[in-house]
């Protein structure tokens, strides 16, 4: 798997079997892909972690922290089971996204997530890249090409100016929309799931 649990508890994502990536000016991006929550098993992971530590700093409280993550654990079952369901007439079909943010998304349901227009958050890129995507788009297979909420849309958008390449719905893997509370985490994997569904069957 790609998912790797370290000692620390720490849930890892190597990209392109652990080799650091760069950029077009060379900019080092590193070898783990930090969106480790997109893929629900990793969640069910840290919820143990999580009440396990709660519980040793709070002792008298223990059973409830456990309590809660079971209850969780079984929440987060069926939310990755409707997701799975969701997404299943789009795998496999070609997508670009903003950023390379969704590789533990795109492995746990199966999707092909083809390439991006950057590679990190912080990372602009270079001509050459965005050259080889437009003649990736050109040259058809790819279905749908998604912005995110954090970044500008123009660049995606010149990409796909005259393709017939199809604009979903802006993605926000980080949840920066989304109001903090208990079904955070349900509302983000939900919108995601949704957002590319409804682009990549239309």
């Amino acid at each position: 798997s790609l998912a790797l649990l370290d000692a620390e508890g720490t849930v890892r994502r190597e990209y392109g079997g652990g080799h650091a990536e760069e950029n077009e000016e060379g900019h080092d991006h590193g070898a783990e892909d930090p969106h480790a929550w997109l893929n629900p098993d990793n969640a069910q992971v840290w919820l143990g972690l999580i009440a396990e530590e709660l519980g040793r700093l709070d002792p008298e409280n223990a059973a409830v922290y456990e309590a809660n993550a079971v209850a969780t654990e079984q929440d987060i079952a069926a939310l990755d089971a409707e997701i799975a369901e969701l997404l299943a007439p789009v795998k496999g079909r070609p997508m670009i996204t903003y950023h390379d943010a969704f590789g533990y998304f795109g492995d746990h349901y199966g999707l092909d997530f083809a390439g991006s227009i950057a590679l990190g958050d912080a990372s602009s890129p270079g001509a050459a890249r965005l050259v080889e995507l437009r003649a990736e788009i050109v040259a058809g297979g790819v279905v749908c090409l998604f912005p995110e909420v954090q970044h500008d849309p123009a660049l995606l958008e010149q990409l796909a100016e005259g393709t017939g390449v199809r604009i979903g719905a802006a993605l926000d893997p980080v949840g920066s929309t989304l109001d903090a509370g208990s079904g955070a985490y349900a509302e983000l994997m939900r919108r995601l799931a949704r957002g590319i569904a409804g682009c990549a069957e239309g």
